[in-house]
Parts: C-alpha cells; structure tokens; sequence
C-alpha cells in the first residue's frame, strides 16, 4: 500500500521542516518576552530598589561627567601637553576596554553556553546551534557592555563641552563605541569554546596554565622595571617608545582611538573611514567566532555535561594544607569550617576571579607608583599618594564583603541540620565566619598596601600606620558584614548575588562605605598632620591617637554588630 503523503517530493518536505523550525528572531523574540516580564515583575515588587538604582545611575553619571570635564581641562591647560596626553589616554582606555570585555565575555558565554539548563532542552528543540549561538552571543555582548555606556555617555558629553564639538561628534562618537564592543566579545566567545575543548570540568589545568602565564609575565615585567632608566628623559624616551607598540595600526583599540581623535579635530572623513573599518572587522570577527563555535558547538556541550571532576585531588589537598596554614590558630571545629568556606569560594570562579581582578590591578597600579620614575619626590605627594592608595582598597574592601561576605550566614541556611550535629554553639559559628572573612581581606589588603607603601619609600612609622590603619578597617566591615549577615538572613535563598542585592545587603553596603568614609577621615587627618610636621622618622603621639582611633571605631562597630547578629542568630528556629 502506498502511503497518503507519498506523492509529496522530499524536497518540499524539507523545506517545510526548515521553515518550521525556530530561527534567530524566533528566539530573540522570547528572550525579549522574558525581559520584559522581569522587569514588570521588578516594577511591581520592588519599586523603591529599582527607583534607588536609576538615581544611583544618574549621581554616578553626573560625578563621572564632572571628574572627566575637570581632568580634560587640567590635560589641555598647555596645548602641547593636551596634544600629546589624550591620544595616549584613549590608547589606553580602549586596551584596558579590550582585555577586560574579553574577559567578562569569555566568563559569560562559558556561563550562557554551557552551565544554564535551558540550553539542554533549546537543543532537544528543532533549534540549530548556529542560531543558539547567535542568541546567546548577543546575550552576552548585552550583558557585558551594558557598564560601557555608564562610562561611554559621560565621556562623549564631556568631550563635546571640553572641545566644543559640532553635532557631528556625536553620531560618531556612540558609533565607534558600540561597533567596538563585538571584537573583544569574539574573542571572549572563542576563549570560552576553546577552554570547554582544553579542560571541561578540570580547572587544575587551566589553573596551572593561568599560573605559568602569569609567572611569566611577571618575570618579564620585573626584569623590566630593573632595566628601566632613572632619569627623567630616558624614562621619558623608553616610555614613548613602549607607547608606540600599543599604537600599532593592526591593533583594534587604535581604530577606535583614531576614529575618536579625528573626530576631535573635525575631520569627519578620516573618523567615518576609521569607524568603516571597525565595522567591518567587528563582523567579520563575529562571523568567524560563531562559525567555529557553532560548528563544534555539540562536542564542546557534551565534554562541559560529560567531564567529571575529582572529589579529592592535588587542588583538594592543596586547599586543604592552605587552609591548614591560614587558620592555625582556630580551634580544630572552626577550622573546619573555616577551610569550608575557603574551599567554597576557590571552588566558585566567579568570586575568586572578581577578587584576583580588582586586587590584580590595584597591584599592578600601586607597584608602577615609583618615586623615582616621577616627581614623587615631595614627602607630602607621597603621603598624598599613600592615602588615595587606601581609599581604593578600603573601598574595594566595602564592595567585597558586601558582595561576598554579607552572605556567608544566609548561604548555611540548608545545611544548618547538618551543622547541629557539630558540637558547636552558634556564636562559634558566627565567630568562625568572622575569622575566615577577616583573615582573607587582611592579608590581601595589607599585600596590596605593603607594595605601594615600599615603592613610595615610605618611613617606617608611617608604613606601620597605614598597615594598622588598613587592618582595623578589615576589622569592622567583616564584623559589620558577618554580623548584618546574621541579623538579617535571607535562609531560603541560595543564590548569593541575590541576597547581597536584597535589602539586608543593602543597607550593610551603605553602613560599610560610611565606615570607610569615617576611618579615611582620621587616615587623612593623620597623613595631613604628619605632612605638616615634616614626616619624622620615629613614632609620634600624632600617629599613636589617629591609629587608636581608627582601631577603636573599627573595633566597637565589629564588636556591636557581632554581637547584635549573635542574639538574633541564637533565637533563630529552623
């Protein structure tokens, strides 16, 4: 017998089948349904949150705008400076643009492509992974760029004011910025792809790699450094001459920097041909990544669903001794806990890669701060510099433990039947907490200040009080945190963005940064007394009461915030 359908040609079939299937506008069309309802729900729900994000936005929008309008006028007070100083500073923004998109790019498409349990079943769909990654792709430009116009839009406003640009610029301006962003997102979808293929669930390769890359590059670096002239014209010269490597015409930040100077100077032309070629590359680059990728898309899904991971290995024992080492001085039960929570969050790159970032480019700002490479010779600019050296970290420090620290008590919120068994009170859990967060950010920090404060070439009282100064900081914001953190759990959430994004964390944010602010007020005090005083060579009363104090604040608020957090932990029910 012959079928129904038997004198329908296979061709036409096909053609059918393919013109059914969901395509790239399908699948933008429900992510855009998707987004559109969260922020509905947003709307609804939180309303003051959203309404207090859009004015912290726009205070940050309107401070940035005026700090880059007053920074460009310092640059153009002398004409030849001002020529000279700005294209370098666009070579070097939209390098620093480069490596950090690619970076954020690579964590997210690792994160989109291969983690999100939707892309399981998208596959199962008639879907073809071409337009899978299509979607995603610019999932992850969105996403990862969005910060770009944070600082995009005040720069073009300032620029226009500071040179007084024709209409022009603008078009221009935003053009160049936006056809910029898919380069270093190509680059960060191919990383991603490429360290699925390399090690799909075994981070002790890429971690071994990573730390051989980094090994040498601060070999090459140091020699560097040793090899640097110490006058201020040879400097000057191999400064320049470093400088026209990164200006290298084959270099995609050199398009955009270009472009943008051009259009500076009125040359509309010169700007529009420069933007035609990043236009062009960002697509071609867009093209190239997605085809790779798409077209070995599965294979890669597969080895990131299929690799296995060892539950005890050399990373397993090697945090364990570390732990070991770092928490000697615990007893035996909040040490365990403690190397739990250090393993939690070595375990978690997304923690540990926004600390090694932040932390990894204040090293590098604080240890370039020589005093003989510049005009640091004045004691008073090196207090200057030694002071607005805290301010970063102390700063970096506040969004730290609000981020990661804040949530340390409400993520124990599944496993507290399991921590009853322990013969442990609840204030030693609290207090273990405490310790872990403490002793990471006092030793980072204190790192990180004890490299600048040896480049400033700093008296050993005043590098003591930094240092000092800098761990009763440490002090008070993981006693704040730890202590908000238990007064305030969120218990059923399990996702700790959310709950340091949540009220509790919040108002544990802002209560951080006026403690920071607080103790920066003495350090300043301090710096500005001890400048006034010459900047003697032994301890004085001077540092002794600003280093009391600021331990004393810091301290008390730790104590106060411990304490309050352990009352209401102990009465908790669960």
């Amino acid at each position: 017998m012959s079928s129904v359908g038997s004198d329908i040609p296979m061709t036409e079939v096909t053609c059918s089948a393919a013109a059914a299937r969901p395509g790239v506008l399908f699948l933008l069309q429900v992510r855009a349904a998707v987004l559109r309802n969260t922020l509905q729900q947003v709307f609804q729900d939180r309303p003051l949150k959203l309404l207090g994000t859009a004015g912290s936005l726009l205070l940050i929008w309107v401070a940035l705008y005026q700090l880059l309008v007053e920074s460009l006028l310092v640059v153009n007070k002398s004409v030849l400076e001002g020529i000279v100083a700005t294209p370098v500073m666009f070579h070097f923004l939209f390098l620093a643009l480069m490596g950090m998109l690619a970076f954020s790019n690579a964590i997210l498409c690792y994160g989109i492509l291969f983690k999100r349990p939707e892309i399981g079943y998208l596959l199962s769909a008639p879907v073809e992974p071409r337009d899978l990654v299509i979607v995603k792709f610019v999932e992850s430009l969105v996403l990862s760029s969005w910060s770009l116009i944070l600082l995009g839009l005040p720069l073009m406003m300032a620029l226009a004011r500071v040179y007084s640009e024709e209409w022009t610029f603008y078009p221009l301006f935003l053009s160049l910025f936006l056809a910029f962003i898919p380069l270093p997102g190509a680059l960060g979808l191919l990383l991603a792809w490429g360290s699925v293929m390399v090690c799909p669930r075994t981070p002790r390769r890429a971690l071994i790699l990573a730390l051989i890359l980094v090994a040498l590059a601060g070999v090459w670096w140091f020699r560097a450094i040793l090899a640097t002239p110490m006058t201020s014209a040879d400097w000057l010269n191999r400064f320049y001459d470093r400088i026209g490597l990164l200006g290298n015409a084959l270099f995609p930040h050199t398009w955009v920097s270009k472009g943008i100077m051009n259009a500076l100077q009125g040359k509309s032309s010169l700007a529009g041909y420069y933007l035609y070629i990043t236009v062009a590359n960002s697509l071609f680059a867009s093209f190239v990544a997605v085809a790779v990728v798409s077209r070995r898309f599965m294979p890669a899904y597969t080895r990131a669903q299929g690799g296995r991971n060892r539950r005890v290995g050399i990373g397993g024992r090697m945090l364990a001794w570390l732990a070991e080492l770092m928490f000697v001085y615990l007893p035996k039960t909040q040490r365990l806990l403690a190397a739990k929570d250090l393993k939690a969050f070595f375990r978690d790159p997304l923690q540990w890669s926004q600390m090694a970032i932040l932390f990894g480019l204040l090293v590098l700002y604080v240890s370039n701060a020589q005093r003989t490479w510049t005009d640091l010779n004045d004691p008073r600019l090196q207090l200057l510099v030694a002071f607005l050296n805290s301010v970063a970290i102390s700063l970096i420090l506040a969004t730290f433990t609000s981020r990661f620290v804040f949530p340390l008590v409400s993520l124990e919120g599944q496993q507290f039947w399991l921590l009853g068994l322990l013969p442990l009170r609840r204030s030693r859990l609290i207090v273990a907490k405490f310790l872990y967060a403490l002793t990471l950010t006092v030793i980072t920090a204190v790192a990180v200040m004890g490299v600048s404060l040896w480049r400033l070439d700093l008296s050993w009282p005043l590098r003591g009080a930094h240092l000092v100064s800098l761990a009763a900081i440490c002090i008070g914001l993981c006693g704040l945190s730890i202590g908000m953190g238990s007064r305030m759990p969120v218990l059923h959430e399990r996702n700790p963005a959310r709950i340091a994004g949540g009220f509790g964390g919040t108002v544990n944010l802002l209560m951080s940064v006026l403690l920071v602010v607080a103790s920066l007020v003495g350090v300043g005090i301090m710096s500005y007394r001890e400048a006034e005083a010459g900047m003697g060579e032994f301890l004085n009363e001077t540092l002794v009461f600003w280093v009391g104090a600021i331990l004393a604040l810091n301290t008390g608020v730790a104590l106060v915030a411990l304490i309050v957090g352990i009352r209401h932990f102990s009465r908790l029910e669960w």
